[in-house]
């Protein structure tokens, strides 16, 4: 009957296969910085996590809104500093934590670090200027009126300036008072009142 001897791996083996595995050495997270520090809600920053990289290793960034981001770190490949792009949808003061996260059969990096951004409300719209108010349009001259007696005369009627000419009929008997002429005309009859009405004032008529 023969005994078998243990099998002692010597310590040298040991620590070399540790190194290969990437459990002896990985990666350590030294700092955490937000680019910008202040922003407001809808904008993005920049999250910059700078480290050692001595091996693989996991890396968890957590943005203090309950979202993360896990990511693995590799010596050659995956390198520190290591960048990520972030938008708040609330405003607040939410701390970013950098720290180790494992990745499938990558272990946490070793290390931790912290920074603060800080989201303000995104600034309202200005409201929209009100529309110019429309020019008033002008006053139509009111409508011809004659004296009892008399008709307008069709011919004479200007609709821009309100003057008209009144003709009197058989019987008709001039009338004792001026007739109410439109603004910017006078009043005018013919001696025997045989006409009257509302015309441009002579000075007006001359220019």
């Amino acid at each position: 009957m023969h005994r078998f001897a243990k099998h002692v791996v010597p310590g040298a083996t040991l620590l070399a296969a540790l190194v290969m595995s990437g459990v002896a050495h990985s990666g350590t997270i030294r700092a955490v910085k937000v680019e910008p520090a202040s922003t407001q809600v809808g904008a993005q920053v920049k999250v910059i996590v700078e480290g050692d990289d001595e091996g693989v290793c996991g890396l968890r960034v957590e943005y203090g809104n309950g979202d993360f981001d896990l990511t693995k770190m590799s010596q050659g490949k995956d390198n520190f500093p290591r960048s990520f792009m972030k938008v708040y949808n609330k405003a607040g003061t939410y701390t970013i934590v950098a720290k180790g996260g494992r990745d499938g059969s990558a272990l946490g990096c070793p290390g931790e670090a912290r920074a603060t951004v800080t989201v303000a409300e995104a600034p309202k719209p200005a409201a929209a200027a009100a529309p110019a108010a429309a020019p008033a349009a002008a006053a139509k001259p009111a409508a011809p009126t004659c004296p009892e007696g008399y008709a307008v005369n069709t011919k004479s009627v200007n609709s821009k300036t309100g003057a008209y000419t009144c003709t009197a009929q058989k019987g008709a008997k001039k009338p004792e008072k001026p007739l109410a002429c439109p603004t910017g005309t006078e009043y005018f009859a013919s001696p025997k009142g045989s006409s009257l009405g509302c015309r441009k004032p002579a000075a007006a008529a001359k220019k």
